[in-house]
């Protein structure tokens, strides 16, 4: 199956209407280092994208459900997330911090008189396995489609920093996507041959543009990370064949126009396409796509 980012997180987001039997954690934990290593793939979406993934049923949410999600992602500032994928495991699942200001001394009335939740310590789990929850200090919640026992843990032995340093100043971006090794994800939207192909990272970073005709878009880069030199100018074709793929499959009617104003050059092992133009529900669409 594949996993959507922006479903599983504001599904579960539905469920956060306050703070309650909080995890203490240090003001000044990075909200990445709480995430596992090793993930198949990393993001952080903004309140826009994520306002964008409900009204355009990306998240997939009943009806009766969206305009509470709303509320919620009103109060929700950043959402960071992890797709992991257990050893044998068939599906992708889900590991997010959410961080904004959320109301105190609701969560535990709410979640403990509903007969679809029960408490283990300080984490709710729904009895059907589908979402677990923790809150956490400082404004943020954990929120995870499989056991969050090990993002708990981190709270207060936190993990490695997930994203590479030279990856430092797209990451910083509002809206950012980190895939390390992302052959597949590539190979589901881009027909392969059996070869080898040497590319070690897709990276997205995204800031949204005030003003003008392209007001409430956000100016998007991309950036294919290869193993060499040689590997990026010989492999450059296979990224704006990506492109043009992913942009004709998640966002059909923008597809001409985003292919034709993408800014290619290839620096050293990495290839980028700076100037595209995408619409929150654009990047909503992206970050749901991130499963092969």
């Amino acid at each position: 199956m594949r996993t959507s980012i922006a479903v599983a997180a504001v599904l579960a987001l539905v469920t956060l209407s306050g703070c309650a039997t909080l995890v203490k954690a240090p003001a000044d934990v990075e909200t990445e280092r709480l995430l596992p290593p090793g993930a198949l793939a990393y993001a952080r979406l903004d309140k826009a994208v994520l306002n964008a993934a409900i009204t355009n049923g990306i998240a997939g949410i009943d009806a009766s459900d969206a305009q509470s999600a709303r509320g919620i992602i009103d109060k929700t500032d950043v959402l960071t997330l992890a797709l992991v994928r257990a050893p044998g495991a068939k599906q992708d699942s889900l590991l997010a911090v959410a961080e904004g200001n959320y109301p105190q001394g609701s969560a535990s009335f709410a979640l403990a008189t509903n007969s679809g939740w029960h408490r283990r310590g300080a984490i709710w789990e729904r009895k059907d396995g589908t979402v677990n929850l923790a809150f956490v200090t400082g404004g943020r919640a954990i929120i995870g489609t499989i056991p969050i026992d090990t993002v708990v843990a981190a709270v207060a032995q936190p993990n490695a920093y997930p994203i590479p340093a030279r990856w430092a100043e797209a990451w910083s971006a509002p809206v950012a996507i980190y895939v390390p090794w992302p052959m597949d994800l590539i190979a589901a939207h881009v027909p392969l041959g059996d070869g080898a192909i040497p590319m070690l990272a897709l990276v997205v970073s995204a800031h949204p543009i005030h003003g003008g005709p392209r007001n409430g878009a956000y100016d998007t880069t991309m950036q294919f990370q290869f193993d060499s030199d040689r590997a990026a100018l010989v492999f450059s074709p296979l990224c704006r064949i990506f492109l043009f793929a992913a942009a004709t499959a998640l966002w059909p009617e923008s597809a001409a126009t985003t292919v034709d104003e993408a800014v290619w050059h290839t620096n050293g092992s990495v290839v980028t396409a700076s100037g595209i133009t995408l619409l929150p529900a654009s990047i909503a669409a992206l970050a749901g796509g991130l499963s092969p």
